[in-house]
């Protein structure tokens, strides 16, 4: 239970460091990579924990893409 816990509270730390706001370029690629580095340590827990975190990183992702997009339709 301990790894989901980690699992959860990375991602929420990784979004929130971004205060749920639209992104810069930059700052969507840090996500990113971010997102990929987490991977990685989840991976090492096996296939069950590394797909809840594609999962949920998936769902941040989307979250942040919505954001974006509504964002410039807004601006138009």
């Amino acid at each position: 239970m301990k790894i989901i816990w980690e699992l959860f509270t990375d991602v929420w730390h990784l979004a929130r460091k971004y205060e749920f706001r639209k992104l810069t370029d930059a700052e969507w690629e840090q996500f990113k990579a971010r997102g990929e580095e987490l991977l990685v340590k989840y991976r090492k827990h096996g296939s069950d924990v590394e797909m809840l975190y594609r999962d949920i990183f998936r769902a941040a992702q989307a979250f942040y893409e919505r954001r974006n997009h509504e964002d410039t339709e807004n601006n138009m």
